[in-house]
């Protein structure tokens, strides 16, 4: 097969770093897996799946296997819920002119979707606010506040942030506007802010079980409890609105924010898929439309995070988020269509853009080996967009497989955005170097931070000392976890039928990856920009194959290897079987 050239660069080079991946198989107890699966009726196979899940026992399986609505966790065991539910209820009494404050991000805009929608009815004149990325920022701005004030707000509810906004919820207040926070964000050293609620599933005290919520999912939590206070005060006249249409809003957002498909979220985004599948909501038909999903056809995880997700987030990272929420509230087809089809195009923009900062990047890292050798990336220039940072931070993570911070330079500042890896918590690492940093704030995988521009030398040079010294060195490795080795015939016959009942995929319920021995390679090509396309043949069976930038891998027509791979249950082959995801493969 005739090897090409990726991103520009030698084919040896970039199949070295394909050549680190190491596989590991997942270490199983096969006799609790023998045990689930006789107590489950399916095959070990997909007992030692819901093992390596965590699911040890017929009921937790059952019930994971069957998400339900009726398994929620009652909103009010969130705390603050019942301050923030009472507050809202004064300015839905008082006629009160009340703002949603949300985020730039397709989490944020979903959250803001879902309030304004709910409580229209009940306030009409309710605002919502979303900041602009590059000139203002992330959280509640000065601006923002100002705006609001001219508006004569005396109620903010913010939505996927708050959280760390001490000194802007303290402005509000000397401008006469209250503050519920709703937010899912880590919560600073400092604590929470004086709000009038602080609704946040991993602040301290708060007995919500499940903490992993995106912000659309903490706000959901807080119009169930709306609903249910409004029902008991007798201000639903015209009877109990159906959240379950929600659902299409909140699973977008919690797919597009990479939240964990357990618990709660598996809930949700379960559910949301089928009320994907189903809406007549102008902006999700017009989205599909866009990204090329037939309405009348089922909507996956994938088409969510991949299809539609980029598209809601290309506004956020390129040009004014606020249509975005004027897309999800919209009752308008003809308004629906026109938006969605800018964010088609800011999304295809968004593409281009960022493939030239990867080019860009990776060329910088072949040219100067101290880069190469560095345990963490940090990466400046005034020609990025601020809005690409954390996406392509995210790809050079994927690729290079340490903590890389990219940072965009303006007026004497650096603007950036992080992605770790799992053996370094950013967010920690940056509250050791807070003394330097005008504001930081994220998660343990992604962080954003300010800082002077002059600093950043010293910023990178520490960054890199502290994650040399406490991350171990088998932590830089890439390992691909296998789940377990299946035959073809066993996977098709045995597994198949019992494989989509493990979905919804994504973050904290990753897809499998097997392992089959001995395949044959019946044919190979490259496709596309870079993707290899097999048939290959085991036992009789022959499955095709796409392994997305994986058009380099040294692999021939006639070739026996050793293949990993996702069993992509959704996509079938011209045989009519499954297609595989290959992630790797030995020869």
């Amino acid at each position: 097969m005739k090897k090409i050239c990726i991103w520009g660069l030698p084919c040896r080079f970039i199949w070295h770093k394909i050549q680190g991946m190491e596989w590991k198989l997942i270490a199983t107890d096969l006799t609790g897996a023998e045990r689930l699966a006789q107590e489950l009726s399916c095959p070990p196979l997909v007992s030692r799946l819901l093992l390596n899940r965590g699911l040890a026992d017929a009921e937790t399986a059952k019930s994971f296997l069957s998400p339900s609505l009726s398994r929620l966790t009652a909103p009010f065991d969130m705390k603050d819920m019942d301050r923030a539910v009472a507050r809202i209820l004064k300015a839905i009494r008082g006629r009160e002119q009340v703002a949603v404050f949300g985020d730039y991000d397709a989490d944020g805009l979903t959250a803001t979707a879902v309030l304004i929608l709910f409580l229209r009815p009940f306030l009409p004149g309710i605002l919502e606010y979303i900041p602009h990325r590059v000139r203002e920022g992330y959280g509640l701005s000065p601006a923002g506040l100002e705006a609001l004030r001219q508006q004569q707000v005396q109620l903010i509810i913010t939505v996927d942030c708050g959280v760390s906004n001490h000194e802007a919820i303290a402005r509000a207040r000397e401008l006469g506007m209250e503050v519920i926070v709703t937010d899912h964000h880590e919560v600073p050293r400092k604590g929470v802010p004086e709000a009038v609620a602080v609704v946040n599933p991993k602040q301290e005290g708060c007995p919500f079980p499940f903490k992993g919520l995106a912000g659309v999912g903490v706000a959901y939590n807080l119009v169930i409890a709306l609903r249910q206070v409004l029902d008991r005060e007798g201000l639903l006249p015209g009877g109990k609105p159906n959240l379950r249409t929600y659902l299409d809003l909140v699973t977008l957002g919690t797919l597009a924010d990479m939240s964990p498909l357990r618990e709660e979220n598996r809930i949700y985004v379960a559910e949301g898929l089928k009320v994907l599948q189903e809406t007549e909501r102008p902006a999700i038909r017009a989205l599909k439309e866009v990204s090329g999903i037939n309405l009348q056809d089922p909507v996956s995880a994938t088409d969510v995070s991949f299809r539609l997700a980029p598209r809601l987030n290309a506004l956020g990272r390129l040009k004014e988020a606020r249509e975005g929420v004027e897309l999800l509230v919209t009752s308008e087809t003809g308004t629906a269509r026109a938006l969605a089809e800018t964010m088609d195009q800011e999304n295809r923009r968004r593409q281009e853009l960022e493939q030239a900062m990867i080019e860009e990047i990776e060329i910088r890292i072949a040219s100067d080996p101290d880069l190469y050798q560095r345990k963490c990336l940090v990466l400046s220039s005034a020609a990025w967009s601020r809005g690409l940072l954390g996406l392509v931070a995210s790809r050079l993570v994927e690729r290079w497989f340490r903590p890389v911070f990219l940072f965009g330079l303006e007026n004497g500042l650096a603007h950036g955005s992080g992605r770790s890896i799992g053996g370094f918590h950013l967010v920690q690492g940056l509250e050791k170097m807070e003394d330097r940093l005008i504001r930081f704030g994220g998660h343990a995988a992604a962080a954003g931070a300010t800082l002077k521009a002059d600093l950043l030398p010293g910023f990178a040079r520490d960054l890199e000392e502290l994650v040399e010294r406490t991350v171990p060195p088998e932590a830089f490795i890439p390992t691909l976890n296998i789940e377990a080795e299946v035959d073809f015939p066993a996977l098709v016959n045995d597994v198949l039928p019992h494989l989509p009942r493990l979905a919804p995929f994504g973050e904290g319920n990753p897809e499998p990856v097997l392992v089959t021995r001995r395949v044959r390679v019946k044919s190979c090509r490259v496709v596309g920009k870079g993707h290899l396309r097999l048939k290959v043949q085991n036992k009789g069976i022959t499955l095709d194959g796409i392994g997305f930038n994986l058009g380099d891998l040294p692999v021939e027509e006639g070739d026996w290897v050793d293949l990993a791979y996702t069993p992509d249950f959704e996509k079938k082959g011209p045989n009519g079987y499954l297609q595989l995801r290959i992630k790797d493969l030995r020869i």
